[in-house]
């Protein structure tokens, strides 16, 4: 049989045009894929936190503490719990399931009005360990609360020429420690005023009658007391015009 050796170049070719066709581009990449960050915006498109409640906020001897539910949907796993008090990130948590309770803790408040807020990210945790947190749509929670301070009171009954103050405080978590301050305007102008130190809860001075306007000290006695858990009440004075 005769055979065509004209037909092998034809084939040769043939077959380089289908690899050429159907292998990489000329320069070698693999074409465009999605970025990460658009697929976990995908992720995060259908996560969200569906539940997140309070059974209790408050602040009790310098401690603001508080506990709730939460809850994500479906496709989450997990979620980032952060805790702020007034504005200020105390703690962060993360807890895993698809629902649970969160519970916060946070020392060294001062007394008055502070504003509590628990904010929730849903979170997906796969096989691996590996964490994605969606931060486009949390919730949150925002609740204030009061930290009572203890109150300071001064009984001073007017006896010359001796003034005896008696001290007292409520409030707060009780255990009190007195602190006076004592302060004296002479006539020439002179001032004399004391640092604050503790004291039982009896104190006074001594204030002869005043038989020239011209020549008298003002006397001021000022108060504050200090409960267990270290906070302070304000401050209360008794003010009394003397002989000098």
């Amino acid at each position: 049989m005769k055979h065509d050796l004209k037909q092998f170049p034809l084939r040769v070719s043939l077959g380089v045009l289908v690899l050429t066709a159907c292998g990489v581009p000329e320069d070698g990449s693999m074409g465009p894929e999605e970025g990460v960050g658009t697929q976990q915006s995908a992720l995060c498109a259908a996560l969200s936190v569906t539940t997140l409640t309070t059974v209790g906020i408050s602040s009790y001897g310098g401690e603001i503490a508080g506990n709730g539910a939460w809850a994500v949907s479906p496709l989450a796993n997990a979620a980032r719990l952060e805790y702020r008090v007034d504005g200020v990130l105390r703690t962060v948590d993360e807890r895993p399931g698809n629902s649970g309770f969160w519970f916060m803790s946070s020392a060294g408040t001062t007394c008055g009005t502070h504003t509590v807020e628990v904010k929730a990210y849903p979170m997906v945790i796969d096989s691996n360990g590996n964490r994605t947190t969606c931060l486009e749509a949390p919730r949150t929670l925002t609740q204030s609360v009061v930290q009572e301070c203890p109150t300071a009171s001064l009984s001073c009954p007017y006896a010359s020429p001796q003034i005896n103050c008696t001290a007292s405080g409520s409030g707060g978590t009780g255990g009190y420690t007195y602190f006076w301050k004592e302060s004296i305007s002479y006539p020439d102008g002179t001032e004399y005023t004391s640092s604050w130190y503790p004291g039982g809860p009896v104190n006074g001075f001594y204030c002869p009658p005043v038989v020239d306007r011209s020549e008298t000290t003002r006397n001021t006695l000022s108060l504050k007391v200090r409960d267990s858990a270290g906070l302070e009440s304000p401050s209360r004075m008794f003010v009394r015009m003397c002989g000098y």
